[in-house]
């Protein structure tokens, strides 16, 4: 008899440990065009939390399941589903459907990409949020060429190094900004050309690493006065980027500069992509991140690992500051 399903289902909103359930089912079926995935590793993210607290842009009825990305192999399919899929380890499409911290999910044939069995699932099972907005905030603000500054917060994210890694591959320069002392250390170890720490010297720091040197592009996570501290360096006509904004004030960029310097700032949200772009599109980018995984061009450390029983260490660790990369549920 085949095992039952395992999956963490959140019964309210509020705290993660008082609203989340392991909860057991009847094992899945799929039908049509449908894939039975077996999952090895989904990750963790900021945004869970948001929306576990129920504060994030998408607001589930309840109970929901959770997890929105994650890899997996497909061990069984529907009768109309692509049957070369059967077997093959493969890479979710992230979109708030399937309930990743499960052991098994059904999704799509349409909503999978294949992925090669020498890969590390745990180096590919945030490709998809991560990975994919990294590439879209350096291609999809204008055109970079090589030589060019980009700045970012954040620096040490998983975002952040997904940006360093192909901001190095385009021939970009990038300018880091951290919070503490081991960031600064790590983003240099890992190829950031200028880093700086967040504090009462940030502008002077800033202003120093660029050595006279404006910036095309910021992305920032913060928000509040540390995205008029970036907007400050841009050249005229740039943008910045925003794509969290965890001091949970607006975005403040000084008016002569959006006046007289046309500067702009555009918000970033990747599910809103992977919602509106066609399947055929959001495969090639896919495609290119995980051939550039494959050839070890482009990784972001991981935290650890967690079986489904263990939700609750794995989600308390999740949010400590000064963890070394994110968490992952390993479901089987």
């Amino acid at each position: 008899m085949p095992e039952n399903l395992k999956r963490l289902t959140l019964t309210n909103f509020g705290e993660p440990e008082s609203v989340i359930e392991l909860q057991e089912a009847e094992p899945l079926k799929p039908t049509g065009k449908e894939l039975l995935i077996n999952m090895e590793a989904s990750p963790i993210h900021g945004s869970d939390y948001m929306y576990i607290r129920g504060r994030y842009f998408v607001r589930p009825n309840l109970p929901a399941s959770l997890g929105v990305e994650g890899v997996g192999r497909v061990i069984k399919a529907g009768p109309q589903a692509n049957p070369d899929l059967l077997g093959k380890r493969v890479l979710l499409i992230p979109e708030y459907i399937y309930g990743t911290w499960a052991t098994q999910v059904i999704t799509p044939d349409d909503h999978v990409v294949p992925v090669d069995e020498d890969i590390d699932p745990l180096a590919l099972a945030q490709i998809g949020v991560n990975g994919v907005t990294a590439y879209l905030l350096l291609h999809d603000y204008g055109r970079l060429m090589p030589g060019d500054w980009i700045a970012q917060t954040s620096a040490n994210s998983a975002v952040g190094q997904y940006v360093i890694s192909l901001a190095k591959l385009m021939g970009i320069k990038t300018l880091n900004i951290v919070r503490s002392d081991e960031s600064l250390e790590f983003v240099k170890n890992i190829g950031g050309d200028a880093v700086v720490q967040l504090g009462n010297t940030l502008q002077q720091d800033i202003a120093k690493a660029l050595n006279g040197n404006k910036i095309s592009l910021a992305f920032d996570t913060l928000g509040g006065m540390y995205t008029g501290n970036l907007a400050s360096f841009l050249k005229d006509g740039g943008t910045v980027i925003g794509y969290a904004g965890t001091t949970g004030q607006a975005p403040q960029i000084s008016p002569l500069d959006i006046f007289f310097r046309r500067l702009s700032y555009s918000g970033f949200w990747v599910i809103d992509w992977f919602r509106k772009t066609p399947k055929e599109e959001i495969q090639s980018v896919l495609k290119k991140l995980i051939d550039l995984v494959f050839k070890g061009e482009l990784s972001a450390t991981v935290g650890g690992t967690f079986l489904l029983d263990d939700f609750q260490t794995a989600l308390k660790k999740g949010q400590e500051e000064g963890r070394s990369g994110k968490y992952f549920f390993t479901p089987n």
